[in-house]
Order: structure tokens, then sequence, then C-alpha cells
């Protein structure tokens, strides 16, 4: 699984399937009742987002997804199958929302789809571009793009849609998703669970047909219903946690949290030891307050696999973790950017506890990390580590609350500028080595990738699989800040250079003592980089 532009997948040519609700389904959702529970919290905030954006005519392009390619044979009405296998069991893919009291300051009503009126069909659209001249890669995205805004959307249901481009030896597979509905982590799950599934009908329908056709929902005994849902046969693993409970759960955990509980106290620190404002991009970005542009998505490499061994050793000779390695890089670039001597940053933190890991929803909290890099010139990296890794640790606590929580006691004290909150700076790391997908090839050929909207800050996605350490970002494409951005990833990928040359100076090389420590760091890591485990 690699994070980036959808711009960069290039399926082979041939049939496009999309894979819809069927008439009944939709008819089912039309009339789904209504759930008195709350949408988690950073839902509610894409719900009033997207709410505001009906209202003043604007696009909206809050999706997010997946893509991949399989082979072997394809059979629509088993991936069919397999997806409403799938919404089935995932309640928060069977919700859509009535946003309409949003704009007087009310929430949003959530309709729960009942499980048993989800069912998908498949659909044949045509393969080719409708525009002599345009490339087949240039239509394809068009086409993803033109799929993912107008089924995107909360306010209807399906708020997503899944497809396929058949060719004879297999067939690339995309998914998008409007992201009030989903966070990253559960994306990159989406596609190999899909792929599970699928696997699954294939099996099922060679055992009762013996034939896996490519079209035909009907079946024999014991096969698949003619309307797309799952036969009386098939084998269903444990259903995933709630995602509604998980929302109630969170709203009652803020409720009960006093205003000076000591994670209210941490944010009210960081934010007040800062002039009442969230962190920003290192650099000028040339953007008025208030104003945004058209996204352009940027990569860069800051570790090759050789690296990575360095940055390892180095974390385990100073009782760290990687991720602390990787904010040590980023805050010592940004102090040299900026000359702060003290650095503050926003960060994404999984929140799956056990019975979660595989739940579809956003299931995750942002939380401050702050802490002092040392003055006097340029300081080393293994200096800043390990007051780096203790941030981070205590990030993870600060977590523990919702950081609506935090907000709401902020902005009642006048500790933060209300004007900050309009495109936070945000930092996540991913250690995509890690998620359960990892072995399956929809996992393993998998790119994660984002609508191109638009943006005002320059958020950094910090990403680790087999080969190296990248990050991409969101950035507003104007000349202006494409410059800014030049710099600074110019001077991050410097940063992690300078750290791999002074680990090998210095002859680092993890010990007894410290391989110990490392192998406790590596299963507490698994926890933070996936989501999937408690915090604390």
């Amino acid at each position: 699984m690699i994070l980036g532009a959808l711009g960069t997948w290039s399926p082979r040519a041939g049939q496009v399937v999309h894979v819809r609700p069927t008439a009944a389904a939709l008819d089912a959702a039309r009339q789904a009742p209504v759930d008195p529970g709350p949408p988690s919290f950073l839902q509610g905030d894409h719900l009033r987002a997207f709410a505001a954006r009906r209202a003043s005519g604007g696009r909206h392009r809050a999706w997010t997804g997946t893509a991949s390619r399989l082979d072997g044979p394809f059979d629509g009405a088993a991936l069919a199958r397999a997806l409403t296998r799938f919404v089935r069991r995932h309640e928060g893919l069977r919700t859509w929302f009535d946003v309409d009291a949003c704009a007087d300051g009310g929430d949003a009503v959530r309709h729960l789809v009942p499980a048993d009126g989800v069912a998908f069909a498949p659909v044949d659209v045509p393969a080719l571009s409708p525009v002599p001249g345009i490339p087949w890669d240039e239509w394809v995205t068009g086409h993803l793009n033109a799929t993912f805004d107008a089924a995107c959307r909360p306010d209807s249901w399906a708020p997503f849609a899944l497809g396929a481009v058949v060719t004879d030896d297999g067939f690339g597979l995309f998914w998008g998703c409007d992201h009030a509905f989903t966070d990253g982590g559960s994306q990159l799950m989406v596609l190999s669970e899909i792929e599970e599934l699928y696997g699954q009908e294939l099996a099922a329908g060679d055992a009762g047909s013996g034939d896996a056709g490519s079209g035909d929902a009907g079946s024999g005994d014991g096969g698949p219903a003619a309307d797309g849902a799952p036969g009386p046969a098939r084998p269903e693993p444990t259903t995933a946690g709630s995602f509604l409970d998980h929302a109630r759960a969170e709203h009652e955990l803020a409720a009960a949290t006093p205003a000076d509980a000591p994670q209210i106290r941490a944010w009210s620190d960081a934010v007040t030891a800062h002039g009442g404002r969230l962190p920003q991009f290192a650099l000028d970005l040339g953007l008025p307050p208030g104003e945004t542009a058209p996204v352009r998505i940027r990569s860069a490499t800051l570790l090759d696999a050789a690296g990575l061994a360095r940055i390892d050793e180095l974390a385990a000779a100073h009782g760290a973790r990687f991720t602390g390695a990787v904010f040590a890089g980023i805050a010592l670039t940004d102090a040299r950017l900026t000359g702060a001597a003290d650095w503050f940053g926003v960060t994404v933190v999984g929140t799956r506890g056990p019975g979660f890991e595989t739940t579809q929803g956003w299931l995750c909290n942002f939380a401050p990390v702050t802490f002092p890099v040392p003055e006097g010139g340029p300081a080393s990296f293994a200096a800043v580590l390990p007051a780096a890794d203790t941030a981070f640790r205590q990030a993870r606590k600060v977590a523990e609350v919702p950081v609506h929580a935090a907000l709401g006691v902020m902005l009642a004290g006048g500790v933060l500028d209300p004007a900050s909150l309009g495109s936070p700076q945000l930092i996540s790391y991913l250690d995509l080595r890690r998620f359960p997908g990892v072995g399956r090839p929809a996992y393993d050929n998998g790119l994660h990738f984002t609508g191109e909207g638009r943006t005002a800050n320059a958020s950094l996605w910090v990403n680790r699989d087999h080969e190296r350490l990248y990050v991409v970002t969101q950035t507003p494409d104007t000349p202006a800040a494409q410059a800014a951005v030049d710099r600074y990833l110019a001077e991050l990928t410097a940063t992690f250079a300078a750290a791999v040359a002074e680990a090998a100076a210095a002859g680092v090389a993890a010990g007894p003592d410290a391989g110990a420590d490392a192998g406790a760091a590596v299963r507490d890591e698994h926890l933070e980089a996936t989501g999937a485990g408690s915090l604390g």
C-alpha cells in the first residue's frame, strides 16, 4: 500500500463495472428510520462542512479512497455479494444524514439502513474514452473523480462507490467514500476485506454451481440470492465493533471529562505557550487569512531501507521508538526554518480499542506534541530524539479524551483563537507494514488517495513501508506555496539524511539491552501506527 494522488493509479484498459445499490436497497435507504445516536465528533465536523458547502453552492469533494489490482477471473455478481456482506457488517456504512439542522447550528440526524435492506448489483459502464484523443489513464482519473463526486456525499445513501476495470487476466478495483464516514486507517483496510469476502464468494459459487461466471446474480442450491444478498452457506467472521457505539461512547466520555482534567490542561498549556493558536506550516504559503487554493499532492522519500535500519538502531539505542524519530526530524526541520526553540505540532492518534480493530468509521483523535529543541546552533538528531519520543508518549495519553472536549474548554476560556481552527496543520505517521491486509494482493498493490479539493495548509502524512519512509502532503497549488513546499521538503529530506550520517558516524548499534527495549517498542508501535489498540 502506498499513499499518493489518484492520478498515479494506472489500471490496464478494460471494461469498467460499477457495483451499485439495487432499486430495493435504495428504497430501503429512503425509508430508513432515524437512529438517535450522535455522529462522532470528527464526523460531525465533516457533516457541518458539507452542509455549509451545500448551502453556498460550492463543490463537495471531501472523499477518500483506495485502488488496487487483483489477478484472476472477474465475477461481477460475486463482487456485488462481497460488497453486500461488507456493508451489512459495518453499520457506519449503512447510514446517511439529514444535515438541514446544521445550517442553524443544530446536529445532523442519522438514518440507519437495516442490514437486510442492503444489496448491490454489478452494472457495466462505457469502457472507452468518450472523447477521441484523451489518453486512457487521463480518462480513468476523470471518470473516477466524476463517480466519487456524484456518489460520495453524506445526505444520501450509498455514500461510497465500488467498481472494477476488467481485463483478460484480472481487474483493477477502486473504492471511494465520503470522508464523513471514514478515516484514513479505515480506508487502508477496505479493499483487503472486500478481497477476502470476494474470494469466499467465488469459492462458494464454484462449490454451488461449478461456474464462476461474470454477471449472473443467481446460482445453484445454497448459493447467492438473486438480489445480491449472501446465500445461507457463507462463513461470516466476527462482526466488527459498532462505530455507532464508538461515537456514543466518545460523547459520553467528553461529557464526563472535567475542565481541569490532565488531558484538557495539556492542550491548554500547549496552546497558551504558543500564542493561543494551533500550529501552522513552518513556512509562509502565501495565502491571505481565510483563503484556500486547489490541492496539489506532493511526495518525497525521506529514508531508504538502509536509512530506516540506521534510524531504527539509533532510536533503540536511546530507548525510543521510530515514531519519536519521525517527530524529531520534523521538529529539527521546523526549528531550522523558523528559529523557534520550542516545537509544537498536532498529531493524529488512533483510538481503536479491542473489538474495533477493523471497524469502519472515525476511530482517531488529535493530540498536541510539544518539546524543546536545543538552542545554540544545529542540534543533533540524537539530542532531540528522547524528548520527541517522550512528547509523543504523552500525546497518546492526551488522546484518551476527545479533542473536542478540550476545544470547548479553550474556546470558552479565551485560550484558543477561533481563527486558527479553520484549516489546522496536522501530522500523521502510519506504519503501513502493520495493517491487517498486509500480504493480501489488494493491500500490497494498493494506492490510498483523497479527493483533491481546496486547502490552506500543507499537513504532513508520513508513512513507512518495507522499502522506505516517505511524506505525502496536500498543498495549495499556487507558485508561492509550491516554492515554500519545495524548500520544506528539501530541508526535511536533508534532516533525515543528516540523521543517518550521524548514526553511522557514531557507530550506533542496538546492544542486548537496547534490543529488548526495541522489542517492546515494536509491540507498542504496532498499536500507535495502526490505531489498532488501546491508548495509554
